[in-house]
């Protein structure tokens, strides 16, 4: 097998990686925009027999619902299948809806979990691992005796971490190892902290502020677990965004049964509602029946802002935190629980996300970083290895893939658009 990292080797996010079997059959794995936090302003990235000409790919591998991996789908041409985890499909599909609404008319086909997909003499067998996104998704592909694992993000600070190392000892020794290197050139990023230590964090914050508004994104479920537990043992009201709302409904999790609790409530604003003309105008005909009418009457948090709660909110809800804020106010606070980079100046289309903070900041809410990463650390990444015993290891996912010659043992240098043989 020849691998490619066509884009990756010195970015986060955007990552592209090319496959080819002795036979010449070839497949990518994650075909994503450039990182920003402005979903309008995407850049596109033609690839040829991909995108546009004669079709040279059998098939596209997603590992996961993040806009960075998946948000280029809706280029790829018809007659090339698109690979994803189907509760993955899902909650990109949601999401999708609810924030660019770009059509995707492709040829998507779903899998599941340790069931091999098989392409020629390509045989792909996908494994869960522990990131930010529901459901994500390592690839082991095999070809003629040889292996190739592909991580995707991962981490092990999650709640799925344990079973992430169960999941590689059942993949076993390796030839070549793609590894995300996200973490290398941060600062402070030695040892992530787990979702456990996060949750304790916030019932400390919990306990000082009676209204907690919350910035983190609506896929990150093990966040999203760890405010709620932490509202839980605070005794506070949990409010869930619409968006959020829904993605809990569509993976239908038994251990995410968050809206059958009489202690969840479903903030839906004003802006959702059928008299919005403008808004409607730009999603499908069917958006109000599908998202917002099963919870019109069922959950509304209008009436029950008052008291003590934790609210998650988005950058497109000032106006309903000041409406709230009206009704009730007792000392509110603000946790960003993201990504530093998507409120730092100097990156770009960062503007929403600074101009909503300090909003708040103007109403005398402070705002605090309450974060842990959904990416690999260096103990991590040696932890991964240990395990399966790579032959050889790329980089992706990182802004220096060099740092990690340093680092690991096996690796090996490869920068965009060279190949390496298997």
């Amino acid at each position: 097998m020849k691998v490619k990292i066509i884009k990756g080797t010195h970015q986060i996010g955007g990552c592209i990686t090319e496959i080819t079997s002795d036979d010449g059959y070839k497949i990518i794995i994650d075909y994503g925009e450039d990182l920003t936090d402005d979903p309008i302003k995407i850049k596109k990235f033609p690839i040829k027999g991909l995108t546009h000409g004669k079709k040279e790919y059998e098939g596209v591998f997603i590992t996961h619902s993040h806009g960075d991996h998946i948000g280029l789908i809706s280029d790829i041409k018809k007659n090339i299948p698109i690979y994803i985890e189907k509760v993955s499909a899902k909650v990109f599909a949601v999401a999708n809806d609810f924030s660019r609404c770009i059509p995707i008319n492709n040829n998507l086909k779903t899998f599941d979990f340790e069931k091999p997909i098989y392409i020629h003499d390509l045989k792909i067998t996908p494994y869960r691992t522990d990131h930010s996104a529901y459901n994500s998704t390592m690839f082991l592909i095999e070809n003629n005796g040889k292996k190739i694992l592909h991580l995707g993000d991962y981490r092990s600070n999650g709640y799925y971490g344990e079973n992430f190392y169960e999941n590689l000892r059942k993949i076993g020794n390796v030839d070549l190892v793609i590894t995300e290197g996200t973490n290398i050139t941060r600062v402070n990023s030695h040892d992530n902290k787990t979702e456990l230590e996060l949750k304790e964090e916030a019932i400390q914050i919990f306990k000082k502020y009676k209204q907690v508004f919350i910035l983190q994104a609506s896929t990150n479920l093990d966040r999203l677990k760890t405010f709620y537990d932490a509202a839980k043992e605070t005794g506070k009201k949990f409010i869930v965004d619409i968006a959020t709302a829904n993605i809990l409904k569509t993976i239908n999790d038994e251990n995410f049964q968050y809206l059958q609790d009489k202690d969840v409530d479903v903030w839906l604003s004003n802006g959702y509602s059928k008299e919005n003309i403008e808004f409607y105008k730009k999603k499908d005909a069917d958006f109000y029946d599908k998202y917002i009418a099963p919870f019109d009457n069922v959950k509304r948090s209008k009436n029950s802002t008052h008291g003590e709660y934790v609210m998650l909110v988005k950058t497109s809800m000032l106006k309903d935190i000041k409406y709230n804020l009206q009704k009730y106010r007792d000392n509110a606070h603000l946790i960003y629980s993201m990504w530093l980079g998507y409120r730092d100046e100097k990156r770009m289309n960062t503007e929403k996300t600074r101009y909503f903070i300090k909003e708040l900041n103007k109403l005398n809410i402070q705002d605090e970083y309450l974060h842990t990463s959904g990416h690999a650390d260096i103990k991590t990444i040696n932890k991964v290895l240990e395990i399966i015993k790579p032959k050889q290891v790329i980089g992706i996912h990182t802004e220096d893939n060099t740092l990690l010659l340093l680092k690991l043992p096996n690796y090996v240098i490869v920068n965009d658009n060279e190949s390496i043989e298997v």
